[in-house]
């Protein structure tokens, strides 16, 4: 994410939840799904302890949906060894998604 797009992302969210102080909810969770070939992975990734109104707190969220993304791809002990259309694929579809359910997750919250 480049900081352009993550400074967007900040602002879009810090608009979005002026009153949140502490995310708290047990519904605070990102579902990260992978589709590599015919198998499909998900990991539920939680956000309850972020302050999704600081550009701190939607760093850390970031960091947590790119680890699962690579999670669910197939990324092992840090690396995948080639990297192939198939993870690259994966990957992207799986970080877009997440953003979209993070940034929906913040609108609800607001």
């Amino acid at each position: 994410m480049t900081k352009k797009t993550l400074a967007v992302l900040a602002a879009s969210m810090a608009l979005a939840l002026p009153g949140l102080a502490s995310a708290g909810s047990n519904d605070m969770e990102v579902i990260v799904d992978g589709n590599t070939g015919a198998q499909t992975r998900s990991i539920a990734v939680s956000v309850a302890d972020l302050n999704l109104a600081s550009d701190s707190g939607l760093r850390r969220a970031d960091y947590r949906l790119v680890r699962a993304s690579k999670q669910v791809c197939g990324y092992v002990s840090g690396s995948i060894l080639p990297v192939t259309s198939d993870y690259r694929t994966c990957y992207g579809s799986a970080i877009e998604g997440a953003r979209a359910e993070l940034n929906t997750l913040a609108q609800r919250m607001g």
